[in-house]
């Protein structure tokens, strides 16, 4: 039996999926009616319940801070948004507070249920164009790093080449004939390109990208 709480601040809403969640036989649904505030959720004991479908606005109150309250105490508890707007625009933020998911009031039994019986299983179910989106950023952002390290000029993959090879900032001075002050410039403006801090780390990703043999 998975024992479901509904926190809906509209009476139609908390009813009519009660109705149609417990047309299931191994379904039970429970309603928190309002008020909703932290004082009222300290008191509650969620450990009873297997799933949470919280809404997102709840008058005075939003239900990621009180998801969030609620996960410190019953971090067990399973909570998924169930909200009316576009759920996608929740994802990236209820999953950083350890919500399950997000999924929509005009959504299907079936699909209710499923994202409920994943969320129990440890799993969370996103829509394909929410992962694709993620995908083709983390493109652009390798992309992006990709022309930051294309974009060391000769001298600076020369001094990297030198590090590699263990010499200090005095010693590459000398060996390509600048001044000290000269080559700490320039590993200055190499660990900004390759967002490092570390000379070991720039070697590393110079290595890693091709810049140096």
């Amino acid at each position: 039996m998975i024992h479901i709480l509904v926190v809906d601040d509209h009476p139609a809403v908390r009813e009519g999926t009660k109705a149609i969640l417990e047309t299931e036989p191994d379904v039970r649904v429970s309603c928190l009616n309002p008020p909703y505030s932290i004082d009222v959720i300290k008191h509650i004991s969620f450990h009873e319940y297997d799933a949470v479908l919280m809404d997102m606005n709840l008058g005075d109150i939003n239900g990621m801070e009180l998801s969030t309250e609620i996960i410190q105490h019953s971090e067990d508890c399973k909570i998924i948004m169930y909200t009316g707007y576009d759920v996608e625009d929740y994802y990236e933020e209820a999953i950083r507070l350890g919500i399950h998911g997000a999924i929509s009031k005009t959504e299907t039994k079936e699909k209710i249920l499923s994202s409920i019986r994943h969320a129990l299983s440890g799993d969370i179910v996103v829509p394909y164009s929410y992962l694709k989106s993620l995908i083709l950023q983390q493109k652009m952002k390798t992309s992006s790093t990709s022309n930051d390290t294309e974009a060391l000029n000769d001298r600076e993959k020369a001094i990297l080449q030198e590090v590699e090879r263990g010499l200090t900032n005095q010693e590459i001075a000398d060996k390509l004939h600048l001044s000290k002050r000269s080559i700490e410039y320039s590993l200055t403006s190499i660990f900004n390109k390759l967002n490092v801090g570390s000379r070991t780390e720039a070697v590393l990703i110079s290595k890693s990208e091709g810049i140096i043999d």
